[in-house]
């Protein structure tokens, strides 16, 4: 048990992290294909404009020592290693995704867990690197703290950004995989929970932008500098949640308690979201597939997208908050929050895919003009199931008619290609997924070979973390 006195959750949560128990081989087949997209992801977002210009900021320290950075040909410190590969991971809005009462995407965690396995490996030549198996163990480990917490504790509603979660979970998993004490973990913990957080200004208009794709890494990397800093001896703080007044649960839960509302396993790795085949934002998944799908049907019929006379766009009160959006869209980072923008293009062009929140496409008219034509409502049913622990269903219901049309079609879809009601389907998806994330990259000529290593038990596993790193790196 880790040190009395600490508020019982935090223990609960340092408790679980140390835990030796193993995963059944089902559990670490879905860590390694999160771990395979999540990659695919870092080096898609290598050739983002916007990505390639903060992360090559001379504002960094290079060392040849450092940690090697996927996508790149940078070698960092652990922290700096830990803000690259998580804001790369996030930036384009691909990685997999968790709803609940609170949204996030677990995968976010991989910065520090990458940079903090290779690190302590890097740090001292006296221990054996870290070996993949511990980084899949640590990583399911981290998805499940991240993910349950996201169950019962809702910041969103608070104006809080949801990476709140990314840096508890990352500070955790830090610690233990840099072979810190519980103690020093709660540390860390502590020291996570009562850090300055973030607002969601930057998810929202008028003020979206692309901090949102680099406010994970920056989450995960500050998880990290907490482990460092535990490691030093750095105090905790072991009422840091429950403290009359200055305590988390009071200062900022307004009065509720941070709580884990189940046991903790392998609970949410094994539910877990991945968005495949379009890059959109999670509640909008279902929509973009009924659009393709209506327009294949329009094309039969004999009409066209431009002859379109209305949408209508039936989906859950949650897609609402974040994703009805109207009026000019300023940036990416706008488009992809905008449920009518994807609808549109994939209305327009069959497909949605990460240059279509770019221009040409951006500033079309014919797709501005057929965007004004899409109106969303909630349908009460939707919000119910989206919120029913046993569906944890994404449904859109799209209904459309045409000029010179006599009825109009509908298409409804509950469950998005990445949902676990239809994993098996997902797994021939993500692969095709990966190879398309390399194939605009220096390693898109061994995408099969780096793709069949990393689902594979026999190649991945005992392999070091930084060899993996170095596979997915320039040289």
């Amino acid at each position: 048990m880790a040190q009395a006195g600490f508020d019982e959750v935090m223990v609960d949560l340092v408790d679980y992290a140390y835990e030796q128990t193993t995963f059944d081989n089902e559990t670490l087949r879905l860590a390694r294909f999160c771990l395979l997209d999540s990659i695919g992801c870092a080096i898609a977002a290598s050739a983002d404009h916007d990505c390639q210009r903060l992360m090559g900021s001379a504002q960094f320290s290079k060392s040849q020592e450092g940690v090697p950075v996927v996508g790149t040909g940078l070698r960092l410190g652990p922290i700096e290693a830990a803000f690259h590969l998580g804001s790369m991971i996030r930036w384009l809005e691909f990685n997999d995704t968790w709803l609940a009462q609170e949204w996030g995407h677990p995968s976010d965690n991989l910065g520090a867990i990458l940079a903090a396995a290779a690190w302590h490996s890097l740090a001292d030549g006296n221990q054996p690197p870290a070996t993949m198996t511990a980084v899949l163990n640590t990583m399911i480990r981290a998805y499940e703290i991240h993910g349950v917490l996201c169950l019962s504790n809702c910041f969103n509603a608070l104006g809080i950004d949801h990476v709140v979660l990314v840096k508890v979970a990352s500070a955790i998993a830090s610690a233990q995989l840099l072979g810190l004490s519980k103690d020093q973990a709660l540390s860390a913990l502590s020291n996570a929970i009562i850090d300055g957080h973030s607002l969601r200004t930057y998810r929202h208009a008028p003020n979206a932008g692309t901090r949102k794709s680099w406010a994970a890494g920056d989450a995960t990397a500050r998880g990290l500098q907490l482990a460092l800093f535990a490691q030093t001896g750095e105090m905790g703080y072991p009422t840091a949640l429950t403290v009359s007044r200055w305590g988390f649960d009071d200062a900022v839960l307004r009065g509720k308690p941070f709580n884990l509302s189940r046991n903790l396993s392998d609970f949410v790795i094994k539910n877990i979201l991945f968005k495949v085949p379009n890059p959109a934002e999670y509640h909008a998944q279902t929509a973009v597939e009924a659009a393709i799908n209506l327009r294949e049907r329009i094309l039969a019929a004999g009409f066209t997208p431009e002859s379109i006379e209305y949408v209508r766009v039936e989906t859950t009160r949650p897609a609402m908050q974040i994703i009805d959006k109207s009026g000019p869209l300023n940036n990416a980072a706008d488009r992809d929050h905008c449920l009518q923008y994807m609808v549109a293009v994939g209305l327009q062009t069959g497909n949605l895919t990460i240059k279509d929140f770019h221009e040409p496409l951006a500033s079309d008219p014919q797709l501005d003009a057929l965007r004004l034509k899409i109106t969303c409502t909630e349908r009460p049913s939707f919000t119910e199931s989206y919120y029913d622990p046993d569906k944890r269903a994404i449904p859109n219901a799209l209904f459309l008619k045409c000029h010179g049309m006599t009825e109009e079609l509908s298409e409804t879809i509950e469950y998005p290609l990445g949902h676990v009601r239809r994993r098996e389907e997902c797994f021939g998806a993500l692969l095709t997924k990966f190879h398309l994330n390399l194939s605009d990259s220096p390693l898109r000529d061994r995408s099969s070979i780096l793709a069949e290593t990393l689902i594979s038990e026999s190649k991945l596993d005992a392999m070091s973390v930084t060899d993996l790193l170095k596979m997915f790196a320039w040289d």
